[in-house]
This record gives structure tokens, C-alpha cells and sequence, in this order.
């Protein structure tokens, strides 16, 4: 018999702001380069998620 280590993935989102630009590609760098594209976790959840990363970014326009 062997041994196996299982992880299992999590997924979530992270609101990271709201961006003036001209297209959502220009919006998406803004957001990938503004201050807030970072993930941190309470202590707690800290000890049961490793290696938390934003590894995608949606952009939608905002209608007035």
C-alpha cells in the first residue's frame, strides 16, 4: 500500500478596487500593480492555507 499527501485547493475573492481606464486590460494592470493586490490571512486561517496568491483578476465595467 502506498502513501499519499493530499492538499485540497481553495478559492475565493478579494474586492481590490475600482479603476479609471480605458479598457479593461488597462484596468487589470492598474489593479495588478496597485497596493491592494495582496492576500493576508488572521492567524487562525493562517495555520490552514498555505501560500495564499491572487492568480487571477476580473475587470467589469461600471455602469452609471
Amino acid at each position: 500500500m502506498k502513501q499519499f499527501s493530499v492538499v485540497g485547493v481553495v478559492t475565493g475573492s478579494k474586492y481590490i478596487g475600482t479603476f479609471w481606464a480605458n479598457s479593461k486590460e488597462e484596468a487589470l494592470k492598474m489593479a495588478e500593480a496597485s497596493d491592494n493586490n495582496f492576500v493576508s490571512l488572521c492567524h487562525q486561517c493562517g495555520d490552514h492555507c498555505e501560500d495564499p496568491e491572487i492568480h487571477e483578476l476580473i475587470a467589469e465595467e461600471v455602469k452609471s
